[in-house]
């Protein structure tokens, strides 16, 4: 079953009705939450806001692969940069090394359908299309949006033309939700929420298919190297480094400064980098006491909601946090 709304246009008709389908995805993993009223139902077991999933698949869990992009509009590490001329209808990323279906479309699906329709897909001479991961999909997440209207932002390059919410590979919880990544995130400036991933019913057509293909396989070496509070991710190139107590849990500004006192170039991490490390969940091995209810700054400010800027929890829910407000500090350089 499929529809021909966009993502938008979805998800603001649904947000008049009782039972509503669409709901935001920040709700950090184990402290429950209902899918229309704010985020997915929780697990102890750190899914991002979804629960109980089944069978989860391998490639279904896959963490970051590669350096995270950033926006190219910003002065940070790996800047995104894409091609899109050496194949007709497909876009590059030549930080991932991942390509994509240029237009996926305005077609919404069931999940099944999505899975259906990439799994079943011949185009531009390959047949090995997929739908992505949740983290494939962060990594084309542009914190700084590509339309000048301020409550109506597009968080995607222009290169694609592509908006809107899309299924991820992420499992299906035990209520039934699946896990999108939405590239208005969830409406951030028309609506009091904020939230990159949203969940909906697997299905309720309510997702396109964002097709994506690689060559290379998921890494299988150890990721992180841990000594003392400086962790290393050899699969990101990241080092993360953690803050003394005092100063672990603290508005953005002295957030900020505990990051830039460790010295040798640490910072507040991007959303995108973040997500990294909380997507599918954290490594509790490498990140030591780490609250599982807990959201972490970013240095990615929302220009859409003045003063405030994106948070993440394990698992990978987010949300818009103003300065003043209080959350976790994971610096990295």
């Amino acid at each position: 079953m499929s529809t021909f709304l966009n993502g938008r246009a979805c998800c603001s008709l649904l947000a008049g009705l009782a039972l509503c389908a669409c709901g935001t995805d920040a709700t950090p993993a184990g402290s429950g939450g209902n899918a229309g009223t704010g985020g997915n139902a929780g697990s102890a077991g750190g899914s991002g806001g979804d629960a109980g999933a089944t069978n989860p698949s391998d490639r279904s869990l896959q963490s970051a692969q590669w350096p995270m992009p950033n926006s190219a509009k910003l002065t940070l590490p790996n800047p995104a940069t894409y091609d899109d001329a050496r194949t007709p209808g497909v876009v590059h990323d030549r930080v991932t090394g991942l390509d994509w279906r240029q237009d996926p479309g305005i077609e919404l699906y069931t999940r099944a359908d999505a899975l259906d329709l990439c799994e079943q897909l011949s185009f531009a001479g390959f047949d090995d299309w997929r739908v992505p991961e949740f983290i494939e999909l962060v990594s084309l997440f542009d914190v700084v949006p590509n339309e000048t209207d301020p409550l109506d932002p597009i968080y995607i390059d222009p290169i694609f033309r592509a908006e809107g919410r899309f299924w991820s590979a992420y499992p299906v919880n035990s209520g039934g939700l699946g896990r999108l990544l939405d590239f208005t995130a969830a409406g951030c400036g028309v609506s009091a929420r904020c939230s990159i991933g949203v969940s909906a019913n697997q299905d309720s057509a309510l997702g396109g298919a964002f097709c994506v293909r690689n060559d290379a396989e998921p890494a299988t070496s150890a990721r992180f190297e841990a000594k003392a509070d400086v962790v290393t991710d050899s699969r990101t190139g990241l080092t993360w480094q953690g803050v003394p107590a005092n100063v672990q849990t603290v508005g953005y500004a002295d957030a900020v400064s505990a990051c830039d006192a460790l010295g040798n170039g640490s910072r507040l991490p991007s959303i995108n980098e973040l997500l990294s490390i909380l997507v599918p969940s954290l490594d509790t091995s490498a990140f030591l006491n780490w609250p599982v209810s807990a959201f972490a700054w970013s240095s990615s400010a929302i220009p859409a909601k003045s003063g405030s800027y994106w948070t993440a929890a394990i698992g990978g829910a987010t949300q818009a946090a103003d300065a003043t407000s209080h959350n976790r500090v994971q610096c990295v350089r």
